[in-house]
């Protein structure tokens, strides 16, 4: 359910875009060494997210070191030093690698269950790791808590998007809020969270809903055009769902923009241009992308994409 969050990279200046690859790489070598070596092999965009809204929110600004790794062994690359929002980052793309690996469990068949069940050990290594540090208890509860309602909902075939992504929108919510010491940044950081989890949501339904119409998985998206007589490609081609899906993707990236600008000193932080390029482009981007091209790889609708470097 993750991988939408990005930027629009040919539209930041070459600092930004540094900025945002240093912070890609940080995010690596902090997972690494929160988590363990194996673990950047998951590093997701959407983490890099989390990690720039908690610097902005903050207002910490990180250092920057050269440091070789494993995909580039013989070049350093410039990266984050660790910080905090980097650490909380791994902790929490730990803590949800184990619960998309056990929810891939209970949804793939044949040789991809198997895969995910031989990967179920590593993932739970990481969740506790996670834990171990300093992720309250409660956290980890809450995320349960909301998966299973999430799940329960699946079950009873919940016809309404937005209901659907309620429970998931909830979760993201907490983790962008959990751990800041002030009552105000918590507000701010809960209301971008759960606008992004809505967004997360429903851009995977949409992408998802050609092949859980074949598999018979549960998908609001394939109960709305099932429910409207039509097949999920028949559905999104007509130009009054699309543009329902479309105006709903998009007031979640507004949403999640206007909560983050009400933060102090938000626009002056370095990585707050990110985030704002993040919302505004990159993501409404990828709404159209899934919306027009539903389960199409990246790489064949966003030319370019493929051959960059983060």
């Amino acid at each position: 359910m993750f991988g939408y969050i990005r930027p629009m990279a040919e539209e930041l200046k070459v600092k930004d875009y540094a900025l945002y690859r240093a912070a890609y790489c940080g995010l690596c070598r902090s997972m690494g060494k929160n988590l363990g070596l194996t673990a950047p092999m998951t590093l997701r965009y959407d983490f890099v997210f989390l990690a720039l809204v908690r610097m902005v929110l903050t207002g910490e600004v990180p250092g920057a070191e050269t440091h070789r790794c494993a995909a580039s062994p013989y070049r350093k690359k410039t990266m984050l030093s660790e910080c905090d929002a980097l650490a909380y980052a791994a902790r929490c793309a730990g803590m949800l690698t184990l619960h998309a690996v056990e929810d891939n469990i209970a949804d793939e068949h044949g040789v991809k269950r198997l895969l995910y069940r031989c990967f179920r050990p590593t993932a739970g290594r990481w969740y506790q790791k996670s834990l171990r540090a300093d992720a309250p208890a409660e956290q980890a509860e809450y995320v349960k808590e909301r998966l299973l309602a999430l799940a329960e909902l699946e079950s009873g075939s919940e016809p309404s998007p937005d209901a659907a992504a309620q429970p998931f929108a909830d979760l993201l919510g907490a983790l962008f809020a959990s751990g800041l010491e002030d009552e105000g940044q918590r507000r701010i950081a809960r209301a971008c969270g759960t606008s992004v989890g809505r967004f997360v949501y429903l851009i995977d339904a949409v992408d998802d809903a050609i092949e859980d119409e074949k598999t018979g998985s549960y998908n609001p998206v394939v109960i709305q055009a099932r429910n409207a007589g039509l097949s999920v490609l028949e559905y999104l081609s007509r130009s009054e769902h699309a543009e329902r899906l479309r105006c709903s993707l998009l007031l979640s990236c507004e949403q999640a923009l206007r909560a983050l600008q009400l933060a102090d000193g938000a626009e002056a932080h370095p990585a707050f241009c990110l985030c704002e390029n993040i919302l505004t482009l990159g993501m409404p981007r990828m709404a159209e992308r899934v919306i027009t091209h539903p389960g199409e790889p990246l790489a064949k609708t966003d030319p370019g994409r493929e051959n960059e470097t983060v």
